[in-house]
């Protein structure tokens, strides 16, 4: 999976599992303890993974608003700011505590999804592209 990660979190444990599990699907990451260190990297960005403890649903605002097309995974505390996440324009949600596996599906679904098509440039057979197997070497199958 090809995909530029911003992490936003003061949480230092919160933060090395989240981009611990970024690189392992294959995708450049790069944490930030706070919006304004973060807002430098937002044009490099393709998605963000936000903690929504402390001032994390305004910094999801601002990111909305800033650099809307970059896809939103946030992280709530509890299921009350679940809501108010997917209302301030969060792609994906998970709840702590979450599973390494629910981690991974979310930020899957992050990554752009499109009608990618192989063309045979000799016959013009247009195909769907095959699905690429990008699980990381530990998951089960």
């Amino acid at each position: 999976m090809d995909l530029r990660v911003l992490v936003l979190t003061a949480d230092l444990g919160l933060a090395e599992l989240l981009g611990a599990q970024v690189e392992n699907l294959g995708c450049q990451c790069t944490i930030h303890g706070s919006y304004d260190e973060a807002s430098v990297t937002l044009s490099w960005a393709d998605a963000a993974v936000i903690d929504l403890a402390g001032d994390g649903i305004d910094d999801l605002s601002r990111l909305r608003v800033e650099a809307p097309r970059v896809r939103v995974l946030a992280v709530v505390p509890d299921g009350a700011e679940e809501e108010a996440a997917r209302s301030a324009g969060a792609h994906e949600v998970i709840l702590e505590p979450f599973s390494i596996a629910d981690l991974v599906a979310a930020l899957r679904a992050l990554a752009p999804r499109g009608d990618a098509r192989v063309i045979d440039l000799r016959s013009r057979e247009v195909t769907e592209a095959p699905v690429v197997d990008d699980a990381p070497w530990f998951s089960t199958r």
